[in-house]
């Protein structure tokens, strides 16, 4: 590639780089062929049990009351089987070089997009909130596993690029101008900086699409739920538990507190 007057050039030539090069720039990125078809269908499978367990618990009418409506929240507390989407090497190595070494989950979230159904993550948003301000290095990053394919008849995510960068909400104009449909097979990992603004959109098709969202925060954000706490913990391996969030449980005293950081010391 020719150039002149350049001082500085990344010369990223590995496939980890490449990804954390496109996050941090223009704030997503797309891995291709992570979880195999198969995989993914009997993930599909277990989101819809789930669903209906959780419906168990807080009927769906609430659910609606309070948008969450086709959303199973935390589904590895209840199938151990979902740890393996956020443990995955790949992805832990690119968030890794993006967001820090210190990281913990913030959240998982199955999503279920049916046919001609609005769902409430179609309306524009940020994964952290309310926030209306930003930050020089990035303090969280998603990995969206597309457990369907992602097409624009089935209400494919849409991103607005770089929006990372800026503080408020863009126009209506720059929006529709500017935003980019995350066209992907099924399989696939979605990679964005948790302050880009994103949404759904409109299921046209027959069938059901599905999405599984994990979120890594830096560990000065608190968790979602308190993982740890409501974790059986022996179904988890080592790097589960530290993803869980294992080391970085408030104390529940002074007392506690001290004697954990004196066994850091010794």
């Amino acid at each position: 590639m020719k150039s002149y007057g350049l001082t500085q050039i990344d010369n990223n030539t590995d496939e980890i780089s490449y990804h954390v090069e496109n996050l941090r720039i223009r704030g997503y990125s797309i891995l291709k062929k992570v979880v195999s078809e198969s995989d993914c269908d009997s993930f599909n499978s277990k989101t819809e049990d789930l669903y209906k367990q959780q419906c168990s618990e807080l009927p769906e009418d609430d659910l609606i009351k309070i948008n969450e409506k086709d959303l199973v929240r935390m589904p590895f507390l209840y199938d151990a089987a979902f740890t393996n989407l956020f443990t995955q090497d790949l992805i832990n190595e690119i968030v890794s070089k993006y967001i820090g070494s210190h990281y913990y989950l913030h959240l998982q979230n199955a999503i279920i997009n049916r046919p001609s159904q609005e769902h409430h993550q179609s309306s524009w948003h940020r994964d952290l909130p309310y926030q209306d301000w930003i930050i020089s290095k990035p303090l969280a990053v998603n990995a969206f596993y597309c457990m369907s394919d992602f097409t624009s008849q089935n209400g494919a995510t849409f991103l607005l690029p770089f929006s990372q960068k800026i503080e408020k909400f863009p126009s209506k104009r720059y929006v529709e101008e500017n935003q980019i449909q995350m066209i992907a097979p099924k399989g696939s990992v979605v990679l964005f900086d948790s302050m880009v603004f994103h949404r759904a959109s409109f299921n046209s098709t027959s069938n059901v699409r599905y999405g599984i969202n994990n979120m890594f925060v830096v560990p000065i954000l608190k968790q979602q739920i308190n993982m740890a706490k409501h974790a059986n913990l022996s179904q988890f391996d080592d790097k589960a538990r530290k993803l869980i969030g294992i080391s970085y449980q408030l104390e529940e005293n002074v007392y506690d507190y001290r004697l954990r950081k004196l066994e850091k010391h010794v």
